[in-house]
């Protein structure tokens, strides 16, 4: 592996480990091409959430390696989510907004998956230090 795919690779790798960085790259980069602050936090926010699905999905698979897996588990999750959303969504206004629920269901996701982020990193290191 040549020196750009070591970076690469490294680079994913930290990425993986703290997605948070992401935000604040991502921050830096629309922000710095664009000068908006309210875009830059958006794109943020997106690319933030593709990162901590990945590190989710990762850090179960590394704590649980024989448990289903966490794709199956994230999936499930945001389609539960939008369902929820769609009913409330259907009582509330009588009619539904696929855009409002995949928007409202994405950014609830950020939320939820930081959160479980932080739960798998401790569940992790707690594990981890009951091993040695």
């Amino acid at each position: 592996m040549g020196m750009i795919g070591k970076f690469w690779y490294n680079f994913w790798a930290l990425i993986t480990i703290l997605p948070f960085i992401g935000f604040i790259l991502v921050y830096g980069v629309v922000f710095f091409l664009k000068r908006q602050h309210r875009l830059a936090i958006h794109w943020s926010i997106t690319i933030t959430n593709i990162l901590l699905i990945h590190a989710v999905a990762t850090t179960y698979g590394v704590i649980w390696p024989e448990a289903w897996s966490a794709w199956w588990w994230i999936v499930l999750v945001m389609l539960g989510i939008a369902g929820l959303l769609g009913w409330l969504q259907l009582k509330v206004k009588g009619k539904i907004s696929v855009k409002k629920i995949g928007f409202s269901t994405w950014r609830l996701t950020f939320v939820l998956f930081g959160l479980a982020y932080i739960f798998l990193l401790g569940t992790g290191i707690w594990k981890t230090m009951q091993q040695g």
